[in-house]
């Protein structure tokens, strides 16, 4: 798997699982994407945020979405509780 294919998965499980605010929709910050040796961290904000930078417009406490090389979806995930000693990802969905 690459980035690409793990950022699909990333973007279809926004949409399929988490609401955005009325009249916008989430997209992934590609400038915040954060790879660690399992897999991606893909980041997301609203539309309108991304596009004004207006705090009004900004969604807070949306963690990332990780994306496993093996395509496993484990999101939103706090990246500080990704384990590096083991590289496992949390068995937890925050």
């Amino acid at each position: 798997m690459d980035i690409t294919q793990a950022r699909k998965i990333a973007l279809d499980y926004i949409e399929k699982n988490i609401v955005p605010p009325e009249g916008d929709q989430y997209l992934i910050v590609d400038s915040a994407v954060k790879e660690v040796d399992i897999g991606w961290f893909f980041p997301f904000q609203t539309n309108r945020f991304i596009e004004t930078n207006d705090i009004e417009y900004s969604v807070v406490g949306n963690w990332p979405i990780l994306v496993t090389r093996n395509g496993i979806v484990h999101g939103p995930t706090r990246p500080e509780y990704y384990d590096r000693s083991t590289a496992e990802a949390p068995d937890i969905n925050l």
